[in-house]
């Protein structure tokens, strides 16, 4: 009877159930969102306000390993079920896999000029979520403890962080230089609603001779902090959430025109933190470096009792607890907000038409996660803009973008993606759409720069 390390399951379910969507949206200039990536754009209206809930919705996925196509050609029919071979998936993972989901949604947005200087207030809800698993856990899960595998140690350090947070940010730019030059920046005081933070997390196997028995040695803290609603919870808590798990936030932003045909742009968003004070819980190994026999667990524990419910999950959570020595707590901690920034440069090819290029780039567990965009922008009067969009993400090549302004008297809709083609080709390892609607007045002077 098979034995399985099931932690290495729970892991890749949660691999296989876990972004960023606004490459296109950088250059649509048009509409007062692309501020919340650059604090210096400034939208083409004299003053605008976003509909309340509904002037931003923005969903974002991108994993660097698993596709929705390559995920159905694993599932083998049998009978009227289907039954996962795990062994057409094993050259999926070959670097490990990582997940970035995001969700950003707009409550109330507003924006207004005075001269050559503009005004925004905002207060949006954020979630951001990071998931990195490594090559040695499915390399392991895949290839098993024995073969080549046997006396081999394989680093099964996870990381899993999430950031729930509500934002109010008072924005400001202004343009310099004889508008050759315009600085923005958005100071935003941010109310943490729920964290999940990887602080440590080094877990290693090292395979033995004997059938199913591994040495397990971790040094592993996870700090969390989950909202509490109960009858106690008031609508003030809903709305504010704990003053008391708080932090600053900071977005800075610039364009340059060089000349009438080249601009440069650069910005930072999401620099800041959060000290989280309330409802915390950090879990951590009681001994860490210590080594600890692990003989693995019967699948048959975990079977339907007369119920129809799964048992032996109480059981499996115990042995890991004991294999991984782990202890809580409920410490103080401290969470970036996972910060983010983009470079452009764009070309003018006439007044309403320009090639635009942008890199972006994050960092998540010393790692670097780029992404580069080409984009055709393009202006039709004050009621159409449109914008298509080629992206290179770390390892998917094939991110057709589309974006779309459409201005009717003072009411404004939009949507853009950065994968267009993902529903069609089932490239579903980048999926994104961000739209909205917004209410805009007046045209400024210069709509060059």
């Amino acid at each position: 009877m098979r034995k399985i390390v099931l932690l290495g399951f729970i892991i890749a379910f949660l691999n296989i159930v876990q972004a960023q969507s606004n490459l296109t949206l950088y250059n649509m200039k048009a509409v007062p969102q692309r501020l919340a990536i650059n604090p210096a754009m400034a939208p083409t209206c004299k003053w605008y306000f976003g509909t309340p809930a509904l002037s931003s919705v923005d969903f974002s996925f991108n994993s660097s390993a698993l596709a929705l196509n390559e995920l159905s050609s694993s599932l083998v029919p049998n009978g009227d079920k289907y039954t996962l071979d795990m062994t057409k998936l094993s050259s999926v993972f070959d670097n490990g896999a990582s997940i970035r989901t995001g969700l950003n949604q707009e409550w109330i947005n507003l924006g207004f000029r005075i001269r050559k200087s503009m005004w925004t207030l905002s207060i949006n809800e954020k979630i951001k979520s990071r998931l990195l698993v490594p090559t040695d856990f499915f390399k392991l899960v895949f290839e098993g403890n024995g073969g080549a595998n046997v006396g081999e140690k394989f680093d099964l350090g996870f990381g899993i962080d999430l950031i729930h947070s509500r934002e109010f940010a008072l924005g400001f730019n202004r343009s310099f230089i004889n508008d050759k030059l315009r600085l923005g920046g958005r100071f935003k005081y941010v109310i943490g609603l729920n964290a999940i933070q990887t602080e440590r997390n080094d877990i290693s196997f090292t395979t033995t001779n004997q059938a199913f028995t591994y040495r397990v040695k971790s040094d592993l803290k996870i700090n969390s902090s989950l909202m509490q609603l109960d009858s106690n919870t008031t609508l003030n808590d809903v709305l504010f959430g704990n003053p008391k798990n708080s932090g600053f936030g900071i977005d800075m932003g610039a364009q340059l025109k060089l000349n009438k045909k080249i601009s440069l742009s650069a910005s930072v968003v999401d620099l800041g933190i959060i000290h989280w004070k309330e409802n915390t819980k950090s879990t951590f190994s009681s001994k860490p470096n210590t080594t600890y026999e692990y003989k693995g667990m019967d699948i048959q524990e975990f079977s339907k009792d007369s119920s129809g419910r799964i048992s032996g999950f109480q059981s499996f959570k115990d042995t890991l607890v004991d294999v991984l020595s782990l202890d809580s707590s409920s410490n103080l901690f401290t969470t970036g907000l996972l910060g983010e920034f983009y470079v452009g440069a764009n070309i003018n090819i006439t007044a309403n038409h320009n090639l635009g290029a942008l890199m972006y780039g994050s960092f998540y567990q010393k790692e670097f996660y780029p992404a580069l965009t080409l984009s055709w922008n393009s202006q039709f009067g004050r009621v159409l803009g449109l914008s298509v969009s080629y992206t290179l993400f770390k390892e998917s090549f094939m991110n057709v973008g589309f974006g779309a302004s459409l201005k009717l008297g003072p009411e404004q809709f939009y949507i853009s993606t950065d994968n267009a083609l993902g529903s069609i080709t089932n490239n579903t390892r980048n999926l994104g759409v961000h739209f909205g609607w917004n209410h805009t007045f007046g045209k400024k002077k210069n709509t060059k720069l």
